[in-house]
């Protein structure tokens, strides 16, 4: 076998350890910590999520796109983050109510669980419809009657999406968000995301909705051109805000770090 391909298939399978772990690592640690309570979607899409505590208001969290590809070319066969940002945010914030969502097949799996799920289809109407049944499932948990969708990486794309399609937010949060992947995929010269639909699209049924979209000073992922196609799109007047954190990249224990300071600086719950 060519050194190449061996060097390739050591990759995939070193990145198949590395999920299988960070799935059964987060998965036991969240059923360990008793405050939190699994939620389960097993259509159209396998999917998972937790929640604690109870109030009116309810802060949810999206997770990214996690492990989308193995190679710049190849899907993954697992997408679960190896480093789940958007629950590092949600442990760090104390809201009486938050919960956590993960997005369709990461920490599960089944028979519906196809790539498309997490890469060109990542932003799907059936992921949408996932998604949204974990968020009825978490408010209908916390006792909520609205909800913070707070959105990292392509979680914020989702966050968006279902924000344009729910009466019940309060606020959106974005954090490194993917709001516009029709730009973010040129940007990159990566495979257009064709089977999603695109938040920046949307943009427009959001215009009176309040809004703060936070960006890595450092993120080369996720750039303010990306942010920027979004809320131009919303129109004059709208209650947005962009704001650039000096320093930090795209995602990871930083943000975390910084995130209790980042949620003081806005009013999520009016």
């Amino acid at each position: 076998m060519k050194p190449a391909v061996m060097k390739i298939l050591c990759g995939l399978f070193l990145l198949l350890a590395l999920t299988g772990c960070v799935r059964g690592n987060v998965v036991a640690s969240m059923a360990s910590d008793t405050v939190w309570s699994r939620l389960d979607s097993a259509a159209p899409l396998p999917a998972v999520g937790w929640v604690r505590g109870q109030a009116d208001v309810l802060h949810i969290y999206i997770e990214g796109d996690g492990v989308a590809y193995s190679t710049p070319t190849s899907p993954s066969l697992d997408p679960t983050p190896l480093t789940p940002t958007a629950l590092l945010l949600a442990r760090r914030d104390a809201a009486s109510a938050v919960a956590y969502l993960g997005r369709p097949c990461q920490y599960v799996s089944g028979d519906a669980c196809t790539k498309e799920c997490w890469t060109t289809g990542r932003f799907s109407e059936a992921v949408l419809r996932t998604e949204n049944g974990l968020v009825d499932a978490a408010k209908s948990s916390a006792g909520a009657q609205r909800v913070v969708l707070i959105g990292f990486s392509g979680g914020g794309a989702v966050a968006a999406l279902l924000a344009e399609r729910r009466a019940d937010v309060a606020a959106l949060v974005t954090v490194c968000g993917n709001l516009d992947h029709a730009v973010w995929t040129a940007m990159h010269g990566v495979t257009p995301l064709y089977g999603s639909l695109n938040p920046a699209d949307h943009a427009a049924r959001l215009a009176s909705l309040p809004q703060v979209h936070f960006l890595g000073g450092a993120d080369a992922n996720v750039t303010r051109q990306v942010a920027e196609a979004f809320v131009s799109r919303l129109g004059p007047g709208a209650p947005v805000k962009v704001r650039v954190v000096p320093g930090l990249g795209h995602g990871g224990a930083a943000w975390a770090e910084a995130w209790p300071e980042l949620l003081s600086e806005v009013r999520l719950d009016d």
